[in-house]
């Protein structure tokens, strides 16, 4: 009788650990986010546009991280050390402002990009950088340092708001 439980009780964990197993995978599976690789700075081509403002106060750019060709990867959070570059890569010193923003991750790759979105004022003086440069976030790691060009429209002098790095709106 002794022997039975024992193989009755291996029988019952190793089933038990079969079925924690496929869980897991199934869970990986229908989260295609989880099993994505994290994004670095040679997984992605990241641009700056110009967009529509929801206030006249304001004005709104986006940042796109978009995947280079045959990359899947996932990419969340806040980029560090957001800087504002003239021409010539000196620092222009934008007034820099905001809060942290909820966290979130996003897939890149095919059709999917994330986007950061940025405001400034549009009322007042304004400020013409040609690059911005930052930090992508790593994975309790400072990230790849990434320098992108900046539209010729400026931002406002006064302040500017970045968001984080999520899925795009609309």
């Amino acid at each position: 009788m002794s022997r039975f439980r024992t193989i009755a009780t291996a029988a019952a964990l190793a089933s038990t650990a079969a079925v924690a197993v496929v869980a897991a995978s199934a869970a990986q599976a229908s989260d295609p986010t989880a099993a994505a690789p994290w994004c670095t700075g040679d997984d992605l081509a990241i641009r700056v546009d110009d967009m529509r403002s929801p206030s006249v106060k304001d004005k709104a750019h986006v940042i796109r991280f978009v995947a280079a060709e045959g990359v899947s990867c996932r990419i969340g959070g806040t980029v560090s050390n957001l800087r504002f570059l003239d021409s010539k890569g000196n620092d222009i010193h934008a007034a820099l402002n905001g809060r942290q923003p909820p966290y979130s991750e996003t897939l890149v790759g095919g059709d999917s990009y994330a986007a950061m979105y940025v405001a400034s004022n549009s009322e007042g003086p304004q400020q013409f950088p040609a690059f911005v440069r930052f930090n992508l976030p790593g994975q309790g790691k400072l990230g790849a340092l990434v320098t992108v060009a900046w539209p010729a429209s400026g931002i406002g002098a006064e302040y500017v708001r970045g968001g984080g790095i999520t899925a795009p709106v609309g």
